[in-house]
């Protein structure tokens, strides 16, 4: 089967549009039509035609399937069946419409902000709860079926505008409900999440995602990458010993919440928290005040940070009602109209200045990258509009982010792009120990050369007048006197250990 394309039937689901593609499989916007105008969107998940030809890729994908239906729990997508059309096997999942959670954080990082202490709490509870439900999911048998997530990630968190935070992606978790099982020495997953046994390919267990949510929580407090390294060897290196900073050295944090993170990123399982139900208890207890974050609160706050990425209700259609109300109460103000949008679209939300200011905090010099992004230097990733300059270039009418009313909720100073010449000879300290080392290795190869070359020509594969080597060689016998007598040779120069300055 073909790539799908809009307007296209697919088991009586409607394809409205592609969204991405991952390893194995595309997502799609799909559309459920019922009677009297009923209309549902969903997403659906596909195996690529060219893997679905493959019965170890497609088997990987049923299992995913099987066991993302298992899990029941608001803060997990919700798988809602798998179909097969033709060949094709498609998983049909809940539609969240809003973002990922690594959205958010590159967005406040560009920004120079983080989120504050109560909100983090707040959030990494949301996804421990949704991992202790996974990790208690039985079988038809009334079992415990192991899970492991193994690939706990910004990017697999989504954030919904309704402020909702849901765990997705369980195509490379550990369960044994699954048939197809992941080979001796194979990892799976993001390496800068991997805790110290996944790296390492030791087993792994419900700690294994305590460990990898503790990153996630680290750099929710701080806005930046906890491991990052020009390489992905060298970067695997940094995860199977790691040396994790208090976060605390970034920027202020609560003594009672860095010490649950630094727990959960403890190297030895043993000294982590048992499980994500644990480590939500942890969070709650160490910042009493995110018992008082809500769902609203993280709508506000995504309103107000991303108002570029907010679009009406991806089915909506003339005539039908908005996806959201154009007006709320609490912490979702009025919002403001768009100038020269059709009428009834619904318009985002307008927070003012101070709601950031409330639910993030400062941190300069922050800068978050996928890791598919860390290899380009910094000035290839042009600096980020403000707040503002999005908004305007939206249509929204917000007067409460005029220029400067964010204060420090502005795009860092952009970095001078650095050219390396790769062919450059070293420079600095290490120039003489690279020359040094680099001699070294051309002397024992030659040495190593030679002496092969002799044992050939000892052997009598080589004759000896080919390498100069008849004298040596040549049967004892007496010795003939020197022809006159023999001249001096003189000392050899010294050779530089680095190129001259």
């Amino acid at each position: 089967m073909r790539e799908l394309q809009p307007g296209q039937t697919i088991a009586g689901y409607e394809i409205v549009r592609y969204v991405r593609s991952g390893g194995m499989a595309s997502l799609y916007l799909g559309r459920r039509r019922g009677a009297a105008g009923f209309s549902k969107p969903v997403a659906i998940k596909i195996v690529h035609p060219h893997l679905a030809r493959e019965p170890r890729f497609v088997q990987m994908f049923l299992d995913e399937a099987r066991l993302a239906s298992l899990i029941d729990h608001p803060n997990v997508v919700r798988t809602e069946e798998l179909l097969e059309d033709a060949g094709t096997y498609m998983m049909v999942m809940e539609f969240v419409h809003g973002v990922s959670l690594f959205q958010l954080l590159k967005r406040l990082a560009d920004e120079g902000r983080r989120l504050g202490p109560d909100l983090v709490a707040w959030i990494g509870a949301q996804i421990a709860d949704g991992l202790d439900a996974a990790h208690e999911t039985r079988g038809d048998d009334g079992q415990l079926l192991d899970v492991v997530h193994r690939d706990v990630s910004p990017q697999n968190v989504l954030l919904s505008w309704s402020g909702h935070v849901k765990l997705i992606d369980f195509g490379v978790a550990k369960s044994l409900a699954k048939t197809n099982r992941t080979a001796v020495g194979v990892i799976r997953g993001k390496v800068g999440y991997m805790a110290p046994e996944q790296a390492t390919a030791r087993p792994v267990d419900r700690r294994t995602d305590v460990y990898a949510l503790g990153i996630v929580l680290w750099e929710l407090l701080t806005s930046r990458r906890l491991f990052r390294a020009p390489s992905e060897l060298e970067l695997l290196d940094q995860v199977r010993s790691p040396a994790v900073p208090p976060p605390s050295e970034l920027g202020a944090v609560p003594p009672a919440l860095e010490a649950v993170v630094l727990r959960a990123l403890a190297p030895a399982l043993d000294a982590r928290m048992e499980s994500g139900g644990a480590l939500r208890d942890a969070l709650l207890a160490a910042q009493p005040g995110a018992r008082g974050i809500h769902a609203g609160t993280l709508a506000g706050l995504l309103d107000a940070v991303l108002p570029d990425l907010y679009e009406p209700a991806p089915l909506r259609e003339s005539g039908s009602a908005p996806a959201f109300p154009t007006s709320r109460t609490g912490s979702r103000p009025v919002s403001v109209s768009r100038p020269g949008a059709a009428p009834g679209t619904p318009a985002p939300r307008r927070m003012p200045a101070s709601y950031v200011a409330e639910h993030t905090r400062d941190a300069p010099g922050a800068r978050f990258t996928d890791e598919d992004l860390e290899h380009q230097s910094p000035g290839s990733l042009a600096p980020p509009a403000s707040l503002a300059e999005r908004a305007r270039s939206r249509g929204i009418s917000t007067p409460s982010m005029t220029p400067g009313s964010l204060g420090s909720f502005t795009p860092p100073p952009a970095k001078p792009e650095r050219k390396e010449d790769p062919f450059a000879a070293p420079e600095g300290p290490n120039a003489v120990g690279v020359a040094v080392s680099g001699t070294f290795a051309l002397a024992l190869v030659v040495l190593a050369l030679g002496a092969v070359l002799f044992l050939l020509a000892a052997a009598g594969v080589l004759p000896p007048s080919a390498l100069g080597l008849e004298e040596l060689l040549a049967p004892a016998g007496p010795e003939a006197p020197p022809s006159e007598p023999p001249q001096p040779v003189s000392a050899p120069q010294d050779v530089p250990l680095a190129p001259a300055e």
